[in-house]
């Protein structure tokens, strides 16, 4: 799970050094948002990014209701996983207009010989209209109630990620059912790279997902992480190759294959051949006003060496 991100330009860094003036860093937005629903009633608001905390159906005939802001052309993923045995989840995305969009479920009695188990299911919308939207959130039969986490995001996304620069090994975590963590790469036209991700933790299905900078998807791969003996959780690890074809921000996506296991994980962009930028790319550019700051900062500190 991703959680902030500092950014620390080298331009910044000249500016907090001067004279001690100025020492704190500058922190991105946070990269998961945690949205704790408990005791919450009637529409819940949500964004991309965000996840719920302590939500469930109370009751059989529970409707648990969200609205969130999309834009026209937005792409985005919803992902249901529940926590409780038997409950066989069911979304509905509507549209600004009060229509269904697309409806998915998942089976909470898919064990052996239909014992109650815990399911998942993912929906994924492009959006025709700007405005808000509506996820209502119900048991299939109405005769189950439970817990689940909800999880909605752009895809890829604008900004709820962080930077890797090459040759580095980036350690996170899957940290709740359903999550994505997403991670940047700056890439060259005509240069080649591998991108390699371990699970750290037995059971992790990796599944990695690339976006190139005009945000078509590239890549979808996924390992076994239950391939040990009779189907034991095991480690598994993908490390596709690409040629990349344009230069910008190239975007990664880490979920578990079965949006139903959380666990750490190891990632590592490697330069093959090629021109590479050795940078990590920030999501939060420097604030116009920060800018001026600095040249404040850098005239003043002009004026004190001149007096002095």
């Amino acid at each position: 799970m991703l959680k902030k991100i500092h950014l620390i330009t080298p331009a910044l860094s000249l500016v907090l050094g001067l004279s001690g003036m100025l020492s704190t860093a500058v922190h991105a937005s946070t990269i998961e948002n945690p949205v704790d629903t408990a005791g919450l009633t009637g529409f819940v608001n949500f964004s991309y990014g965000d996840h719920t905390v302590n939500s469930g159906l109370s009751t059989n005939v529970e409707v648990d209701n969200y609205v969130f802001s999309g834009v026209a052309g937005d792409s985005l993923r919803l992902v249901l996983s529940t926590s409780s045995s038997g409950l066989d989840l069911q979304a509905a995305l509507r549209g600004p207009d009060g229509s269904i969009l697309q409806s998915v479920s998942c089976n909470g009695n898919a064990g052996p010989y239909g014992a109650a188990s815990r399911c998942s299911t993912v929906l994924d919308q492009t959006l025709s209209a700007t405005g808000d939207y509506y996820i209502n959130l119900s048991d299939v039969g109405a005769n189950e109630a439970g817990n689940y986490t909800m999880s909605l995001d752009l895809n890829p996304p604008v900004n709820n990620w962080t930077g890797v620069a090459y040759d580095e090994a980036l350690d996170e975590a899957l940290g709740h059912l359903g999550d994505t963590d997403f991670i940047a790469f700056s890439g060259a036209a005509g240069s080649g790279v591998q991108i390699t991700v371990a699970s750290l933790s037995g059971g992790l299905d990796l599944n990695l997902e690339i976006w190139d900078p005009l945000g078509n998807l590239i890549e979808n791969i996924a390992c076994n992480g239950n391939s040990g003996p009779y189907g034991a959780a095991s480690l598994c690890s993908v490390a596709p190759e690409l040629n990349l074809t344009e230069t910008g921000i190239y975007k990664i996506g880490l979920a578990d294959a079965g949006w139903n296991e959380n666990g750490n994980y190891r990632l590592g962009v490697s330069c093959l051949y090629g021109a590479c930028p050795s940078a990590a790319p920030s999501a939060v550019p420097l604030p116009p006003t920060l800018w001026l700051l600095g040249s404040g900062l850098l005239g003043l500190g002009a004026i004190i060496r001149r007096k002095s």
